[in-house]
């Protein structure tokens, strides 16, 4: 499917969509306890319903009509049949964690963009637990063998530099081990607040985990129980980063239902916004966010690489020269985003290269409409759609349905703020 985007002033108000990590994380922690599990406002999109079908197919019940209701199992069960996990990273890493808890032989696999994921380093992690987990193609890629009667528990050496989703899985699997164990961290923890998100999500849940002062180190007991609870899932910063740029960079837009204690690594949107002047005003449940002339900045994403897409179109018309570095880890994603960030918005005029780990965007320039490329990534669709609002003449993106995969709403949502949006030949504006 193809949009077709005009030039377009938002203005209004939007809720933010429901947090993509957070609804992954209550739904494994719901697996596994015993207990009845109830989760409100999660976000239903083709990420969870990866989650949401292993889940099952390892023995949990699950009511999921309008929110979500599970009653998980002490004992998961090895499904007969492979577990697709579709295009979901997430899914892949924690439940090939979680099937080291089985007592039987569990495949895991996905579509061709998931099969090209690294998964050596957890591999070798489980391996060192005393789980016999493999890739089948031997590349160190999916599909994934796993073969275990559980976990003893003990000391297990991980980077922390390639993906913290291993680091989470882990700490899902090792808090049902047999005895303690110890997770060091041999390389500086990249996107710590994901790591931090999972301890904090499973605390809800009762169980504990003790991270070391400088996070090169966390204790998990094992035998812990998780307990029945009710939880509700918050808003997304990773998504609302979109809708925030789009205020800064065409009218006026508030989000709404997003909580400004949070978390969430890609809060940090909120700062880089203050720190390169855009006009931000902050209540209660949100923020608004004024159209601005940014300001360049240098940027490390080391903890918030999802934002570079987003971060280049704002980049691209600030007055002066942007930075982006720390972003290497973008290369492992549903594309190169380094390639395919740099390659599409510089179709549209931008004046950007990329660097080792990294971007660099001199700015401001006046984009222009082109024909670019989702790659089958969600963000960047979503990134060249918000392009797209202030580039003169129509911008085309190719394959938009690939937003499913975490903000199913976005054209709605940025429809109803006043996007001139044409989708499959049939022109919807927002009023």
């Amino acid at each position: 499917m193809r949009a077709i985007i005009q030039k377009s002033e938002l203005r209004g108000d939007v809720q933010a969509p429901p947090s993509k990590s957070y609804t992954h994380r209550a739904i494994v922690c719901g697996l596994l306890s015993p207990g009845k599990t109830q989760i409100s406002n999660p976000l239903f999109c083709d990420d969870t319903d990866a989650s949401l079908r292993i889940s099952k197919m390892m023995g949990a019940q699950i009511d999921d009509l309008e929110d979500i209701t599970i009653t998980g199992r002490e004992q998961l069960l090895a499904p007969q049949s492979e577990m697709d996990c579709s295009d979901s990273g997430t899914t892949l890493r924690i439940f090939t964690a979680l099937s080291a808890l089985t007592k039987g032989r569990c495949v895991l696999t996905g579509d061709l963009s998931l099969q090209a994921r690294p998964m050596t380093e957890l591999l070798n992690a489980l391996g060192q637990l005393g789980v016999n987990a493999s890739s089948i193609r031997g590349d160190g890629k999916p599909p994934i063998e796993v073969n275990s009667r559980g976990i003893d528990g003990g000391i297990v050496r991980i980077r922390g530099d390639i993906s913290s989703q291993y680091i989470s899985g882990l700490l899902f699997a090792c808090s049902k081990a047999e005895n303690e164990s110890i997770i060091e961290i041999t390389t500086k923890l990249e996107s710590q607040p994901y790591v931090e998100m999972t301890i904090e999500v499973m605390e809800r849940f009762g169980v504990t985990a003790e991270p070391a002062k400088q996070w090169n180190q966390i204790s998990i007991s094992g035998k812990q129980n998780y307990i029945e609870t009710s939880f509700e899932i918050p808003g997304d910063y990773s998504s609302a980063a979109f809708l925030l740029v789009a205020g800064a960079l065409t009218g006026r837009v508030r989000v709404t239902g997003l909580d400004t204690e949070s978390k969430q690594g890609d809060s940090q949107i909120i700062s880089l916004l203050q720190r390169m002047r855009v006009s931000v005003d902050i209540s209660k449940g949100g923020y608004t966010v004024n159209r601005s002339d940014p300001r360049p900045l240098d940027i490390d994403v080391s903890n918030t690489p999802d934002l570079v897409p987003i971060l280049a179109v704002l980049s691209s018309q600030a007055s002066g020269r942007t930075r982006i570095f720390n972003a290497s880890r973008l290369r492992l994603k549903e594309s190169d985003r380094l390639v395919t960030t740099t390659t599409e918005l510089r179709k549209m005029g931008a004046k950007i290269e990329m660097t080792k780990d990294g971007i660099i965007i001199e700015g401001p320039t006046p984009l222009k409409g082109a024909t670019t490329d989702s790659h089958q990534d969600h963000r960047i669709a979503m990134a060249c759609s918000i392009a797209g609002l202030i580039a003169k003449g129509p911008t085309v993106i190719e394959g938009v349905e690939c937003i499913t995969k975490s903000y199913p709403d976005f054209i709605e949502h940025i429809q109803s703020l006043g996007a001139d949006v044409e989708l499959d030949q049939k022109t919807v504006r927002g009023e």
